[in-house]
């Protein structure tokens, strides 16, 4: 099943967890009220685990989004970077998918298969989500990657583009490659807000370039 969002709620709430329960906790869920004609959905769609640079299981990011009462997650752990690989190994990029979807099975929560395309910029980090195939995105290319995520039916978005790691100034600038990006339909969104930053230059992007406005939690820690 496919969704179209035209706007994803920003989650900014830093997680705490009880690893017993995995029932909703109803005090601490973010709740946003339906717009007429439209049934709201909180997602979260930015969250890594080990199996990348966060710092606990699949499962675990799975009962913090059944407490905070999401609706849709995606695990888009990094293609590229896998800093727990010595401890870690996992040739299978689906494999933080899988775990997850095995713990959300008997709970009203959809889990999205995603990955998170990670280069220097441009064209900097990238989320590609709704994906059917994780390990056919190692791809060298900066834009092949983007055309075989395509091929999947991915949905697309920039991340943290004010990012200071590889925006000095902190201000998100449009590069040719985005520009090409955008034009060849390969890039479908940007985030305006990840974790605790907001940027007002990523949503003049994407007034101007008809994008997708994003919000994420980017969440790698417990």
């Amino acid at each position: 099943m496919k969704f179209r969002f035209t706007f994803i709620a920003c989650i900014f709430s830093l997680i705490s967890f009880a690893q017993a329960d995995h029932s909703h906790r109803l005090e601490r869920s973010l709740k946003f009220p339906d717009i007429p004609g439209y049934k709201s959905m909180k997602c979260d769609l930015h969250q890594h685990t080990v199996f990348s640079d966060g710092s606990v299981w699949p499962d675990i990011r799975v009962q913090e989004s059944l407490m905070d009462g999401l609706d849709a997650i995606s695990l888009t752990e990094h293609l590229e970077y896998q800093p727990h690989k010595e401890d870690i190994p996992h040739p299978d990029r689906n494999r933080s998918y899988e775990i997850a979807l095995k713990e959300a099975k008997d709970h009203d929560l959809i889990i999205i298969r995603g990955s998170e395309i990670t280069r220097k910029m441009p064209p900097g980090h990238n989320n590609a989500i709704f994906i059917q195939d994780a390990n056919k995105l190692l791809i060298s290319d900066s834009v092949d990657v983007f055309r075989e995520a395509k091929k999947q039916n991915a949905f697309t978005f920039w991340n943290h583009p004010n990012w200071v790691s590889q925006r000095k100034d902190g201000v998100a600038t449009l590069t040719d490659m985005h520009r090409m990006l955008i034009r060849e339909k390969l890039l479908d969104g940007i985030e305006v807000a990840n974790a605790e930053t907001y940027s007002d230059e990523a949503l003049q992007i994407a007034l101007d370039n008809n994008l997708t406005m994003m919000g994420t939690s980017d969440t790698w820690i417990d």
